[in-house]
């Protein structure tokens, strides 16, 4: 080791420096005995002198038969994070890095509890290596807008007061439809993006699914020509009516099964359609055509639609339906939409969790992407066979198994509609397998 250390400084021209030299690395290899710790990073893998990613057990991470590929390589996302941003908060790795709350939480647990990371003041670092870049991640982004593009700070703020008092009328979700609420800033965010891109501005604006009371929203601004929302949960559209009415806000509303024919009347109508559908290939398909179906036949008529959510991988096969749709994404802004806990969905040892690693202060699940569709003069609708079972979610194929999952069924005084509804569902998908 000494003929090494000689070698690697014979070129030092004083023995001054060969002598600060080897008190470096004794100094460091002195740490190194003290904590035990010894770091190796390579192809985005951390390796300790006990443990590595490799010990992680993800069947304690992830739901029994779900894949845990996902969770694998979100491991390596958040070590990239922590590496490049010096430390992350639960707060940050959810809204930066991915991941869907629960699942997050159990992960970070294991990785503290494996050595992989520590935990400290609020923040999540990774033991014996701090990279100390000079300008982290969260330094360049805009702290007025948290990066999303618009300020609800200023003219948006009496709207923001608005929502957050009328969004409490909101019934409870139901993953029977697959609703999951984003946050009453999230619904602000949509809207004032909106306007900044001149969506709404004297414009006919179609909400297809309004769970998150976004037509409220837009109606409040008192800037658009008709809104119409298309739902098909009469919970909603009764509260819609009820607070249009209340407020002067004449939005119409129409309860739609998009597997079954539109009005005639909203055929090729619309300026604007905005939608959140369950975030796999054959309901985005669905709810698109759709859109374009409301849409007129004009090059330039918008649609804004969610997709991509945090806690699921990503892949080419909707914009390859886009693409034979003849449309034009114009924006995609990541991390926009904000969906909120349902803590129906947690565990007591998630809960635990949270509180021990400062998470529970947060509301936020997981996020979407906000994407912005233009037509051009070719847009059209394309063929496509579904079926209710298509078009059905990974969380509404639970509750559908087991009621006690979902908020609304596991309440006995849950509305009768939402019931009905889930025992359809569970009859055709048995009809369907025989």
């Amino acid at each position: 080791m000494l003929k090494e250390i000689l070698a690697y400084c014979s070129d030092l021209k004083s023995k001054t420096q060969i002598l600060e030299q080897l008190v470096n690395i004794l100094c460091d290899a002195i740490i190194a005995t003290i904590y035990r710790k010894s770091y190796i990073l390579f192809n985005n893998t951390v390796m300790t002198a006990k443990n590595t990613i490799k010990d992680i057990d993800y069947s304690k991470i992830v739901d029994p038969g779900v894949s845990s590929l996902f969770y694998q390589e979100m491991t390596n996302k958040i070590i990239s994070y922590i590496q490049n941003n010096n430390f992350a908060t639960f707060q940050e790795i959810i809204s930066k890095v991915g991941g869907g709350e629960r699942r997050v939480i159990r992960l970070l647990d294991q990785m503290v509890n494996l050595g992989l990371l520590e935990f400290k003041s609020s923040k999540f670092i990774l033991y014996g290596l701090m990279t100390n870049y000079p300008i982290r991640i969260s330094d360049v982004e805009c702290a007025a807008c948290e990066s999303m593009t618009v300020d609800i700070d200023g003219k948006m703020k009496p709207l923001l007061h608005f929502m957050k008092a009328v969004i409490n009328d909101r019934p409870k979700s139901t993953f029977i439809f697959d609703q999951r609420p984003v946050n009453v800033e999230t619904v602000i965010r949509r809207v004032a993006y909106a306007i900044r891109r001149g969506d709404i501005q004297n414009k006919r604006i179609a909400i297809i699914g309004d769970d998150d009371l976004t037509s409220i929203a837009i109606a409040r601004t008192d800037m658009a020509k008709e809104i119409v929302v298309f739902d098909i949960d009469d919970r909603i559209t009764s509260l819609i009516r009820k607070l249009s009415k209340m407020h002067k806000l004449n939005i119409k509303t129409v309860q739609q099964d998009l597997l079954k024919d539109l009005p005639s009347e909203f055929t090729n109508y619309f300026d604007t359609f905005i939608t959140d559908p369950t975030p796999t290939v054959k309901p985005l398909t669905l709810f698109t055509n759709r859109g374009l179906q409301m849409l007129k036949r004009e090059q330039g008529k918008i649609g804004y639609i969610s997709l991509y959510p945090s806690h699921m991988g990503f892949n080419a096969d909707f914009q390859k339906k886009l693409g034979r749709m003849n449309l034009l994404i114009t924006d995609v802004l990541p991390f926009f939409n904000q969906y909120e806990i349902i803590y129906h969905t947690l565990t007591d040892h998630d809960i635990e969790l949270m509180k021990k690693y400062n998470a529970y202060q947060t509301s936020i699940s997981f996020f979407e992407s906000l994407m912005r569709i233009e037509t051009t003069s070719s847009s059209k609708e394309i063929s496509t066979k579904y079926s209710q079972g298509d078009l059905l979610g990974k969380a509404t194929k639970q509750v559908l198994k087991d009621s006690k999952k979902d908020p609304v069924l596991s309440d006995k005084s849950g509305s009768e509609f939402i019931r009905k509804s889930a025992e359809n569902l569970s009859k055709m998908l048995k009809d369907s397998k025989k």
